[in-house]
């Protein structure tokens, strides 16, 4: 192009100096060499210069557009026949760059290999690698391979030639053709699919066959079926008119959704289908049913459902036969792991618990230990073997010895108690098992066996004893509570039904409000020994609740103290030492009023004259309540068992019911306290009980104050 454009120049200049020469013809030489017509002439042939060099540029513009118009056309022409074949090319080079051509104007993109690798599947790109090897080292001239996409969802055929060569005619560049084979493929592969599982169905007689209809309705079933499921009348099953998604196992296909081939595995209760289902009675078939099958849809070319052919077998006796030798196979395993560990436990017991072997020769008098058969850990002589043994067991020790070199028979099994101890510091206790063992002649030769450590088993033993005998005195006291209580129930029972009786008795109107007091006392007491009765019982169970909330306990102290000092008449004077105006504290309201009224009660049975005082103060987060009397007072051999049930005084009278004290004690124990009871005989009695509690605020009384 150039090269024409040059040479239009040329001719032209040579036009303008013909011009220029026939002009000088006609005008004299003299007036050509003029300066001023020599320099126009230059001016009109530089013009025209110009004039030409423009228009060559512009038609050479033209010209490379119209090329350019040209190579699009050929290229969109190329993208076209390549997305019609869905079909890509890409090329790779010597330094290991990939160029992809895509789009409507065939643009390139370059790639490394890693990020060319995203396209395909990671193995199969490492073969396409091995491939392109194979070709830039002439190994190959061309490849053709296929590849998986990214995720397998694609599959590529890559067809691989040499693009471009170097001066070495080596391949320097490669070019691969790539197109889009997946539907191809799966058309093949369904096909293929399909003509073998038809061919199965239809020429092997151990499937069976079932079709239904493009709406669901059961059509027809081969022999086999009818054999499977023991219905005995095809023609009166068909009748029945089963829809597809009647069969449990289909329940929830949609029949018309069915585009690929369905692979089924199910478990059917027969005898449940048949009590939802009146259809399904003509089966015969009973019990669990283990089935697989394949749905096959039929369509025709425009993809219209003509019906589905179910393709399938019981495999119920195969199901069961593989769990029964699962089954078979597990208890093997396990027969196997408990030999094993069983094993296991025997060497371990041998080499490290406290089993040891022995033998006693009586001829040597010596005591042979092992800790392994083969090898002798210890030999022992007579003698020193009764120096390790318990005094208080060696001579028993040295009578099974004596009996042993007396080579007596029977079997020897004795626990002695020896000099070491354990890491607790207990006197260890060994079991010795000893049997004779004889020669040819029945002579005892040595006796063997082996002895175990059973010091934790002796001691569990002694503990045993111990915590029977605590039972047994738990029973006793039982059975003492029991009987008191009883007896203690039936009294004012008696006097109930005593009075009562009286009333049917002749007897003085006059003495009838006496029977009547009588009777109401006696049911008083009867009602509240109950009463005391199941509240003891809760206690003992841990039913009852205590919960603390804030009360003012000096404003409530006084009420208490008074109530329980007015259950009994008595001339002694009550006292209340209250040093508190408010005194707020997280106290159980509700039982500790119960506590101090059965005191004061208590307190009010024994004193006639003198006083009863009760005094109170709070201190480091206790509150410390005294009650004291100046009453006749406790004995020294009754005081220490107050708190205990039906306790009765001097008099062998019941203090209350008998219960008072062993509630109070039980509740202030219950609620984090300690109640403690001192008193000497003639002198009076004094309660002490201090109770844990938080206080909130607290003011004294101001004339309490120094």
């Amino acid at each position: 192009m150039t090269r024409t454009i040059r040479l239009r120049i040329t001719t032209t200049l040579v036009l303008v100096l013909f011009s220029v020469m026939a002009d000088a013809q006609t005008e004299s030489w003299k007036a050509v060499a003029d300066a001023h017509h020599l320099a126009a002439y230059l001016v009109a042939a530089l013009q025209i210069g110009v004039f030409v060099m423009i228009f060559s540029n512009r038609l050479y513009y033209f010209k490379e557009q119209e090329v350019n118009n040209r190579a699009k056309q050929l290229n969109t022409h190329l993208a076209l026949v390549l997305n019609a074949n869905k079909t890509q090319i890409w090329t790779y080079d010597k330094k290991n760059i990939f160029t992809m051509l895509s789009g409507e104007t065939v643009s390139k993109t370059n790639f490394m290999p890693i990020d060319f690798s995203q396209f395909y599947d990671h193995e199969d790109f490492e073969v396409l690698r091995g491939c392109l090897n194979d070709v830039m080292q002439k190994n190959s001239l061309t490849e053709k391979l296929l590849v998986k996409g990214h995720n397998g969802e694609k599959i590529y055929e890559i067809s691989i030639s040499v693009l471009k060569r170097d001066q070495h005619y080596l391949p320097e560049m490669l070019l691969g053709i790539q197109r889009d084979i997946t539907e191809s493929k799966r058309r093949d592969e369904k096909t293929q699919n399909l003509s073998m599982q038809y061919q199965t169905v239809f020429n092997s007689s151990l499937v069976d066959m079932i079709y239904y209809g493009a709406d669901g309705r059961l059509l027809d079933l081969n022999e086999k079926a009818c054999e499977t499921f023991m219905i005995e009348d095809r023609n009166r099953f068909l009748k029945r008119h089963i829809h597809f998604n009647d069969i449990p196992s289909y329940r929830y296909i949609d029949i018309n959704d069915l585009y690929d081939n369905v692979r089924l595995s199910s478990i059917t209760d027969i005898d449940e289908v048949k009590r939802k289902d009146e259809r399904i009675p003509d089966m015969k078939l009973s019990g669990k049913c283990y089935y697989e099958a394949i749905l096959s849809p039929v369509r025709d070319e425009k993809g219209n459902l003509l019906g589905v052919m179910a393709a399938g077998r019981n495999i119920t006796e195969m199901v069961e036969s593989h769990h029964k030798q699962e089954e078979e196979a597990q208890l093997l395993l396990r027969t196997n792991k408990q030999i094993q560990a069983y094993i296991r436990n025997i060497n371990y017991t041998l080499r490290t618990s406290g089993v040891r072997m022995i033998t006693y020769h009586p001829r040597r008098h010596e005591l042979c230990i092992y800790s392994d058969l083969n090898k002798i850990q210890y030999r022992l002589q007579q003698i020193r073997c009764a120096s390790l043994i318990h005094p208080s067991d060696q001579s028993r020790a040295r009578g099974l010895m004596l009996r042993m070199d007396r080579g007596k028979a029977g079997n020897i099994s004795e626990v002695l108690r020896t000099v070491f101890h354990d890491n607790q510091g207990r006197d260890v206790y060994l079991h010795f098992n000893l049997f004779p063992q004889t020669d040819k002649d029945g002579n005892v030769s040595h006796y063997f066996g082996m002895f175990r450590n059973e010091t934790e088993m002796k001691y569990t033993e002694m503990r045993l004893i111990e915590e029977t005998k605590k039972a047994q005195e738990t029973e006793e006291l039982k059975n003492t509570f029991l009987l008191n209580m009883s007896y203690e129930i039936r009294t004012p029972l008696n006097a109930v039904l005593g009075f009562a009786e009286l009333f049917n008795a002749p007897h003085d109107m006059e003495d009838e409000p006496v029977f009547a007091e009588e009777i109401k006392r006696n049911t008083d007491d009867l009602l509240k020994l109950v009463n005391d009765i199941l509240f003891m019982s809760r206690l003992d169970a841990k039913m009852v609740e205590f919960t603390k909330e804030e009360t003012d306990f000096a404003t409530l102290f006084d009420g208490w103290c008074y109530i329980g000092w007015s259950a009994r008449e008595s001339n002694a004077k009550p006292i209340v030492e209250n040093p508190y105006e408010h005194l707020v504290v997280k106290i159980d309201q509700q039982h500790l009023g119960e506590v101090i009224q059965k005191i004061c009660t208590y307190s009010s049975y024994y004193t006639q004259e003198g006083f009863m005082r009760a005094k109170y103060e709070y201190h480091h987060g206790e509150l410390n309540i005294v009650i004291e009397d100046s009453g006749v007072g406790i004995s020294k051999d009754v005081l220490p068992h107050m708190f205990e049930r039906f306790v009765k005084d001097d008099q062998n009278k019941i203090n209350g019911t008998g219960l008072d004290m062993a509630i109070v004690k039980e509740m202030i124990e219950q609620m984090g306290g300690q109640i403690e009871l001192q008193s000497e005989q003639g002198k009076g009695t004094t309660c002490y009980i201090v109770l844990p509690c938080e206080m909130v605020s607290r003011e004294k009384k101001t004339e309490m104050i120094n």
